[in-house]
């Protein structure tokens, strides 16, 4: 392994979610280099065992690190309107929403619940989104390891995660019950364990998805001062969303380098 990922504590740094949470910003950039560093040097020597494993362990510390620190922020979240001015405040298609009973198994606060059942996500939004009701134990749509020591782990690890919809890519969105039911994506090429930030509640994301389908609308002159709106509108409804490394954070980086 890699002498720099256990200067960093790994890999029992991975079990201690309150250590990985406090990774400072050029720990943080030492992972993301370690990580680039190994992935180039595969490109040379594909079979490389160790070096596949550093680039696992340098991902996935990243992943959770930038994760929980947006789970962690003292930043404070706005709190939600009623779930059904969130409906009315939705200018896309139809919402899709589903009954008291299909959402009674989720552990979930009371604002989430009512989202979900008195207002609802899109079948389809923009990037690239696509959403279906009732929400479904992530453990009971994805393949889990075979043997029994890790299809044990697979379990406990993906009990808690409600699948509400997918990326074009095929990574999944859901709500995280450990994490007060925030919403996250889970990446398909990394086994669906590398977490990502998108916000704090699904009503928080649905605020989110209106404001990108304003900016898709925005006539503007000037590209920039749509983009600045759209992030403006994001810091609003939940500053935790531009936190390093988070879903919408990446969409605006995104944005500005194909501006540039």
């Amino acid at each position: 392994m890699d002498q720099r990922l256990l200067s960093l504590g790994l890999p029992e740094i991975l079990e201690e979610p309150e250590r990985l949470a406090e990774l400072n910003d050029e720990q943080i950039d030492l992972l993301a280099t370690i990580r680039d560093e190994a992935a180039d040097a595969l490109e040379s020597d594909e079979s490389n065992a160790e070096l596949i494993d550093t680039i696992y362990l340098a991902h996935m510390t990243l992943a959770s690190a930038l994760f929980l620190r947006a789970i962690a922020s003292d930043v404070p979240v706005p709190d939600l309107p009623a779930a059904q001015v969130i409906a009315r405040g939705w200018g896309g298609g139809l919402l899709l929403s589903c009954d008291a009973d299909a959402v009674r198994e989720i552990i979930a606060p009371r604002a989430t619940l009512d989202v979900l059942t008195k207002a609802g996500l899109p079948a389809k939004a923009d990037p690239e989104l696509t959403f279906s009701m009732p929400p479904t134990r992530l453990a009971d749509t994805i393949e889990l390891a075979d043997d029994d020591v890790d299809d044990a782990s697979s379990k406990e690890f993906f009990s808690t995660f409600w699948k509400i919809g997918q990326t074009d890519d095929g990574d999944v969105v859901c709500i995280d019950e450990r994490a007060d039911c925030a919403v996250v994506v889970l990446d398909a090429e990394w086994g669906f364990y590398a977490q990502q930030f998108v916000n704090s509640s699904v009503g928080h994301l649905l605020q989110c998805l209106e404001a990108w389908r304003v900016l898709e609308q925005d006539d503007a002159n000037e590209v920039d001062e749509a983009i600045e709106r759209f992030e403006r509108a994001v810091d609003r409804i939940d500053p935790r969303a531009l936190t390093e490394g988070a879903f919408w954070s990446d969409v605006l980086a995104m944005l500005e380098e194909e501006e540039d």
